[in-house]
């Protein structure tokens, strides 16, 4: 005679204490990271305004070398526009800008600043300037920093 085993699975599954205990603990941790989440949202949605803006800085830049003539960034009503030829000169439009060669940042992001800087033939800027980006969330806000020499720094 061979001797049979028989195999007895225990087909029980989890309990409701069981299902609520980890339900609760998932809903704890999910609370607790939300205020760190929008924090990380705010600030980098900031952060990527202002490397927007910079890059439209350095393209000013390079459009004013490669064009061997002046480049004025016009700041007007939380946006931006190139000038080439000085800042009473034509608008600029081309690739990003609407149909009055305004520069809008991602997110609503604003722009502010102390002054218009304009780059000459040799992409140095007179006068230096500091721009400041503002998120509309929060109202934080990274200045953009535009030197004598033409180079363009976020701080």
């Amino acid at each position: 005679m061979v001797s049979q085993r028989v195999l007895v699975l225990d087909h029980r599954g989890f309990t409701v204490v069981e299902l609520l205990v980890v339900l609760a603990i998932a809903g704890i941790v999910a609370a607790t990271s939300v205020p760190w989440m929008i924090t990380y949202w705010r600030s980098a949605t900031l952060r990527a305004a202002a490397e927007e803006l910079a890059a439209g800085l350095n393209r000013a830049r390079q459009l004013a070398i490669s064009q061997n003539r002046s480049v004025c960034v016009e700041v007007t009503g939380g946006q931006y526009r190139l000038r080439v030829g000085g800042c009473t000169a034509a608008v600029w439009t081309g690739l990003g800008t609407g149909t009055n060669g305004f520069f809008t940042l991602t997110n609503r992001a604003t722009v502010a600043a102390n002054a218009n800087p304009v780059f000459d033939y040799l992409g140095a800027a007179v006068p230096a300037a500091t721009l400041t980006v503002t998120n509309p969330q929060g109202q934080a806000t990274r200045n953009v920093v535009v030197s004598a020499s033409g180079r363009v720094q976020i701080q």
